[in-house]
């Protein structure tokens, strides 16, 4: 278990760690940048160019813009005749009348067969000459495959010559009806163009699109022609079935051939329409952008990025690298200068590290959305303004805002407009969460993020002469970003405090609540010692406000420094009524019962998950002080002890190392020391508490905290006016005559 915890010990704060997740932020940044030149990126039509005069560097020739490229293409497309090979089959079936009156010869011979079979159901089995097997014979050598009733309706036409006649020229007729026009094998639905064409002699020839029916065409008139003659729906099916084995289609469509000159079109649009040579002025200094304009930047772009070679990418990357490892750079100098115990935990660096690449993800998903608006403003910059000001505090979240304004607009491809809105809305939101109570207090920061996009926007909007229309825009998606932003922070700040295990101002205020479970129990068991905690919690609630200091970090680690005192409550003199129980025991092991309540307190605050910074105050608070009361005890009744034995009657530390548990320990001597002074008045007051700070100081109790000399002066006033407060005078009420007989 201790390989274990030095292990983690040795995570949270290894200077490898640091280098390598400054590096891995570093690296994934910069693989987000885009691949293009960001020089002349950040331009719209109807924008004003502001920076200097672009002159071409080589010439290049102008790009047609997508839309109107492709329009090319598709119109030129639509010129293409698809094309057709002519059916060798279809020329072939001269004798396809010969192939009809052959096929109803052996249908005839079927019905004829089956009215014999009908007739000799009445002889005896074995004067039978015919069978269902040699039927099912016959009508195994048809093309047509019919139904039982369709097989009975041709009883009826089949029983005389003359029907028979009638129903094989109506046949003949009806092929010889759409015979007139070629046939195709492709729907004429898929064919853009107006004519088809077709090799014939290896010559091409066409022919207009109006001058063939494709097949589906040709099924529809022979249907409604039979459906219409006939009466009988199943005589008008079987004719169907007859003549559509002899539809065959005249062309049949070549995919290949057409494929090839439909390739040979596109590739024959031009994709440029004009030239801009070398040292020719692109754009002017403060000129508008108009459509012609804005397609000779996207030209000159384009052709720098495919002149670049791979020496060229190499440098652009490694400059990328070097931009993005200077900004992390001068974040990590602040963070080791102003916050060195944030730049101490690994986990902190992580946790920041998330919120930077979160932003810069944000930004890149921005970029790669191909749509027609400001979605730029959507990136959601004032959420890691919440986020760095909640779980830190303002000064780093202004300090990180900046980097990560200017990562966010780098990974834009160079798009520093929305650097000003992005850290005025962020700003703004600093300071609406500064001083949070409740978590429902993140969403009023909604009207400070509209308040700074609105404000930046149509400052910058108007410098530039922005189109009215481009700023509407873009106060649209900044008023969504208001909207969404509050949102995205509430449940991203849950997400962090359960997996970092941080403990933010929002988690302290929700365990001050006396219904938490330790707290009830802590009341309940240990009434005094609750009391006890409740008054340290006013007096270094409001020393930490006079120095600077978390008061709401100070207030809550009162409430819990003593929760190790409900293990063994009756052993603690505030919850002592009428006996007291260490007359039972010699010093040393009162002096062990006294100082296990740190040890049970730690065990209980780590089995309620409390968070390390109020752990932290259970052992802190005391120190390694003696536990005098018992060591002077000892020396009285046992004599001089040595003073070896002396770690018995001390608690193990450490010793207070931030403000804030510093001032719980000065506030828990002075709250017990000056709750036993006799008619306690002012002077008295501040007597016992300068003699008590300045107690811990020179037993070197405070050398570990950040605590100077003029912080414990003005806790010590502050200390004296809020202990006054509670042991004012209280005015006395003159008696009854029966009350003072009494």
């Amino acid at each position: 278990m201790a390989k274990s915890g030095k292990n983690k010990t040795d995570f949270k704060s290894d200077k490898t760690v640091k280098f390598f997740i400054a590096l891995i932020t570093v690296i994934l940044i910069t693989a987000m940048f885009p691949k293009y030149e960001t020089i002349e990126t950040d331009y719209v039509v109807g924008m004003v160019w502001s920076k200097e005069d672009l002159i071409a560097s080589f010439s290049f020739p102008i790009y047609k813009s997508e839309s109107v490229y492709l329009n090319e293409v598709e119109a030129a497309r639509e010129q293409v005749f698809p094309v057709f090979d002519i059916n060798s089959a279809s020329t072939t079936n001269s004798n396809w009348l010969d192939s009809l009156n052959a096929e109803l010869l052996r249908i005839e011979k079927i019905v004829d067969y089956d009215i014999g079979m009908e007739k000799e159901k009445s002889l005896p089995e074995e004067k039978r000459t015919l069978s269902e097997q040699g039927l099912n014979n016959l009508k195994a050598g048809l093309r047509v495959s019919l139904t039982e009733a369709e097989w009975n309706s041709l009883k009826s036409v089949f029983g005389s010559q003359v029907s028979l006649d009638a129903f094989r020229k109506k046949i003949i007729q009806s092929l010889n009806q759409v015979s007139d026009k070629r046939i195709i094998d492709l729907p004429k639905s898929k064919i853009t163009s107006k004519k088809i064409s077709y090799i014939k002699n290896r010559v091409e020839e066409s022919i207009e699109l109006s001058e063939v029916r494709d097949i589906a065409e040709v099924e529809r008139i022979l249907n409604n022609d039979f459906a219409g003659y006939y009466k009988s729906l199943e005589l008008a099916g079987v004719s169907y079935k007859i003549a559509r084995l002899y539809i065959l289609p005249d062309y049949i469509y070549n995919e290949q051939e057409t494929q090839k000159i439909l390739a040979a079109v596109t590739d024959a649009v031009p994709k440029t329409f004009g030239l801009v040579r070398e040292n020719e002025r692109i754009v002017s200094k403060h000129e508008p952008i108009n459509g012609a304009t804005m397609l000779k930047l996207e030209s000159y772009k384009r052709i720098r990025n495919e002149q670049m070679g791979s020496q060229d990418f190499y440098l652009q990357q490694l400059g990328r690298f070097l931009f993005v490892s200077l900004m992390i750079f001068l974040l990590g100098i602040f963070l080791y200068k102003m916050r060195h115990r944030i730049f101490e935990d690994n986990m902190k660096l992580i946790l920041i590290s998330t919120i930077l690449l979160l932003q810069c993800v944000f930004s890149y998903v921005s970029l790669q959305l191909k749509i027609a608006y400001p979605i730029e403003y959507m990136i959601f910059v004032p959420v890691a303004a919440m986020l760095l000001t909640i779980i830190f505090d303002s000064r780093v979240a202004v300090y990180a805002i900046i980097v990560i304004c200017i990562l966010v607009s780098a990974v834009r491809g160079g798009d520093y407009d929305i650097l000003v809105p992005n850290f005025c809305a962020s700003v703004l939101v600093v300071y609406s969460v500064r001083d949070i109570k409740n978590r429902s207090q993140i969403f009023v920061s909604m009207i400070y993020i509209l308040l700074g996009y609105v404000v930046a926007i149509v400052a910058v909007g108007l410098e530039r002469y922005d189109d009215f229309s481009m700023i509407k825009a873009q106060l649209y998606s900044a008023a969504l970003n208001a909207i969404l932003s509050p949102i995205l922070a509430y449940g991203l700040l849950i997400f962090y405090e359960r997996v970092f295990r941080v403990a933010t101002d929002l988690v302290f205020l929700e365990l001050s609540d006396f219904n938490n479970p330790l707290l009830r129990d802590l009341s309940n068991k240990a009434p005094g010692t609750f009391h006890h905690s409740i008054i340290m919690g006013n007096l270094s609630e409001q020393a930490a406000k006079e120095i600077g200091a978390n008061q709401i970090l100070a207030r809550v680690g009162c409430y819990y420094h003593d929760i190790g005192k409900i293990v063994n409550p009756d052993y603690f003199v505030e919850n002592q009524l009428d006996s007291n129980k260490h007359e039972e025991l010699n010093p040393s092991l009162s002096a062990k019962m006294i100082i296990a309540h740190v040890k049970n307190g730690i065990k209980l605050a780590e089995k309620y998950r409390l968070p390390k910074e109020i752990i932290d105050f259970i052992p802190m608070h005391h120190g390694t002080n003696l536990v005098s009361y018992f060591y002077e005890k000892a020396r009285t009744e046992e004599g001089e002890i040595d003073t070896t034995h002396e770690y018995i009657y001390r608690y193990p530390g450490p010793k207070p190392q931030t403000k804030e548990t510093g001032i719980v320990m000065l506030a828990d001597s002075v709250e017990a020391a000056t709750r036993s002074i006799e008619d306690p008045t002012p002077a008295k007051l501040e007597t016992q508490i300068s003699e008590i700070i300045k107690a811990r100081f020179l037993d070197g109790e405070l050398d570990e905290c950040d605590l100077t000399l003029k912080d414990l002066i003005k806790i010590r006033q502050s200390f004296l006016k809020t202990i006054v407060g509670i042991h004012h005078h209280r005015i006395k009420y003159p008696e009854t005559a029966d009350e003072e007989e009494d």
